[in-house]
């Protein structure tokens, strides 16, 4: 939630879509004060739509474990587990209209998009 001040400042919308449930996206929101619009697609047609993997590889293989290593060295934790643990995520920047202005489809578990590069394309005009 870090960059959602810079978000509201060129009016750029933040919106997740998550796998699980309502009632998961709902704890989701209130743990971590998720300010922006949240949906469920527990069927998962919109992670295949923008191409995102799914596997168990992509989620315990090798580089995922060593990244988890590192996580918990930083003094970060697992939580509890919600929706589908296989899906992998992403992130896009979208609009106006129909362009796409950022893609990110993170290869493994913890391999997330760059916020300076988003943030670079969301200032696009």
């Amino acid at each position: 939630m870090k960059v959602k001040p810079e978000l509201d400042k060129m009016k750029v919308g933040l919106v997740a879509v998550g796998s699980g449930t309502p009632d998961q996206a709902r704890a989701f929101v209130e743990k971590f004060n998720f300010q922006g619009q949240m949906y469920v697609n527990p069927g998962l047609s919109a992670y295949k739509a923008f191409g995102l993997k799914r596997g168990i590889w992509k989620t315990v293989g090798p580089a995922s474990a060593w990244r988890a290593i590192k996580a918990m060295l930083r003094g970060n934790r697992q939580g509890s587990n919600a929706g589908d643990l296989w899906q992998q995520g992403g992130m896009f920047v979208l609009g106006p209209g129909r362009q796409l202005l950022f893609e990110h489809r993170n290869p493994g578990a913890g391999k997330q998009a760059d916020l300076k590069a988003v943030l670079a394309a969301a200032a696009t005009p």
